[in-house]
């Protein structure tokens, strides 16, 4: 180390010059013979010392010269942090339930939150509706129960396939055998013919006569269906004629929500379920001694048991709300 090999020759160096003056002074002059040769002997051996240590750091002082005098440390790569993806949605899973389970539950058999997708499928319904417009597909029922996992779904396969010949049929019967995206001849409407003075006021220059499987009307249900599905239908009513999923989407909300204190959903698979739905969706015209439109309720019945039979399950009780 040259600077270490510096600070020991001066070292010797100071020691030798101490010595020479040891040489001047009088009492050296006046010593013994022996005296003198033991200290001219140290005098030579610390010259020689001190020529090894000279020679040393000359040659250490060459050799460094020779490197160069700053290493410069190569620069240290950056790190690129990794990106770390935006996160997954999780869909949610369907819990397992027995034919016991809550109506809200999911069944763990079949195709998760669209277990009826089991007993029904695109091509069957194509082939009991062969005329229904494109909107009515069946597939868009399907992704629609995702909203309402308890749809024909509690576990017990009799039930469900008798509450999903109820469903298609009350809603074939509604939009005339799926033809109807939405309710005929509504050109001729006022915008005021399905727009009752509420709380909740109709939106400038839309209508809201029937549109969908079940026919969805009046501006208050369609504000109160575009809350619980997370669409403004006050001010934009066409879409539940437009979109597939969005259309089911509002029969399933009427299906599974009070309707003036009762649920169909709730009573559909029990004794005269399907009478009682009846009653729900249109009992004032339909249902009665003095009902005025008793034809309807019977078309009724009649696609329910055309559904029964396509699916292999005996209705229930009585199914008419008229017996």
């Amino acid at each position: 180390m040259p600077a270490r090999t510096k600070s020991r020759s001066y070292s010797h160096s100071a020691r030798t010059i101490s010595l020479f003056e040891s040489s001047r002074n009088p009492h050296f002059r006046s010593g013994s013979q022996s005296s003198k040769q033991s200290l001219t002997k140290q005098i030579h051996s610390t010259m020689k010392i001190g020529g090894v240590i000279a020679s040393t750091f000359l040659l250490s002082m060459a050799s460094a010269s020779d490197c160069p005098s700053e290493v410069t440390p190569s620069p240290t790569p950056q790190l690129t942090p990794e990106t770390t993806p935006p996160p997954t949605e999780i869909p949610s899973s369907s819990s397992s339930s027995s034919s016991t389970s809550s109506p809200s539950s999911s069944s763990s058999s079949g195709e998760g939150n669209s277990n009826f997708a089991r007993f029904f499928d695109q091509e069957r319904f194509h082939e009991m509706f062969p005329d229904a417009v494109e909107l009515y597909n069946f597939n868009g029922l399907v992704d629609a129960a995702i909203k309402y996992t308890g749809f024909a779904n509690s576990g017990n396969d009799d039930n469900d396939k008798r509450e999903l010949a109820a469903f298609l049929a009350q809603t074939a019967h509604e939009c005339d055998s799926f033809k109807a995206a939405e309710e005929y001849d509504n050109e001729n409407y006022s915008v005021w013919e399905y727009c009752k003075n509420t709380t909740i006021p109709c939106a400038p220059g839309e209508r809201y006569h029937g549109r969908g499987p079940i026919q969805l009307s009046w501006n208050y249900n369609y504000y109160n269906a575009g809350e619980a599905l997370g669409y403004d239908l006050l001010y934009n009513p066409d879409i539940v004629s437009t979109d597939t999923t969005v259309t089911w989407m509002t029969a399933l909300w009427y299906w599974m929500t009070p309707q003036n204190g009762r649920v169909i959903h709730d009573v559909v698979t029990g004794e005269n379920g399907f009478a009682e739905s009846t009653d729900i969706i249109n009992g004032g015209l339909e249902c009665g001694p003095d009902a005025p439109n008793k034809a309807n309720e019977e078309q009724r019945i009649t696609y329910f048991t055309k559904m029964c039979e396509a699916l292999g399950v005996e209705p229930l009780g009585a199914t008419s709300c008229n017996a």
